[in-house]
């Protein structure tokens, strides 16, 4: 078994682990995360086995597409709840969207580092995902457990 097949199953176990973790301990961005992680997974490796030898190339216009989306899901997941992982990992989603840009536009780059430095930006944005669930209390209040800022507002006019 050659290592590029070891490094891919070890990621998907890892993300698996990670999306499942999120998805049954965490909070509505925390969910929200994993669904926008898991369809970023399936429409990449959908459009990947579609289009064998175009989908794995740097700057693939499909590939950048969905990561675009990715880091836009992130993004607007940090900027609508009171977590602070959606911008890490919208950050490290861009950084993967400069990644795929500069592999295209640096030709001689091998295609093992590219994929690896893709690899990278994508273990730490789900990094960012496990660590934001583990910091959520197992007994945290239902506006915390939303992360909505809109009821966060609300609950601090109660309060006061």
């Amino acid at each position: 078994m050659s290592a590029q097949i070891i490094l891919a199953v070890i990621f998907n176990v890892v993300m698996v682990g990670v999306l499942l973790f999120a998805a049954l301990r965490g909070g509505r961005p925390e969910r929200l995360g994993a669904l926008i992680n898991m369809a970023g997974f399936a429409t990449t490796t959908a459009i990947r086995l579609m289009v064998a030898r175009e989908g794995w190339a740097p700057g693939e216009v499909s590939i950048l597409v969905i990561d675009a989306g990715v880091a836009a899901g992130f993004y607007w997941l940090g900027v609508t709840t009171t977590r602070f992982w959606p911008i890490w990992a919208a950050g490290f989603a861009v950084a993967d969207l400069f990644m795929s840009i500069f592999g295209a536009l640096l030709p001689r780059v091998p295609l093992f580092a590219y994929h690896t430095g893709l690899g990278i930006y994508a273990y730490l944005a789900l990094g960012s995902l496990a660590l934001g669930t583990f910091r959520l209390p197992a007994n945290a209040e239902p506006y915390i457990r939303n992360g909505s800022r809109r009821l966060w507002v609300q609950h601090l006019k109660e309060t006061t």
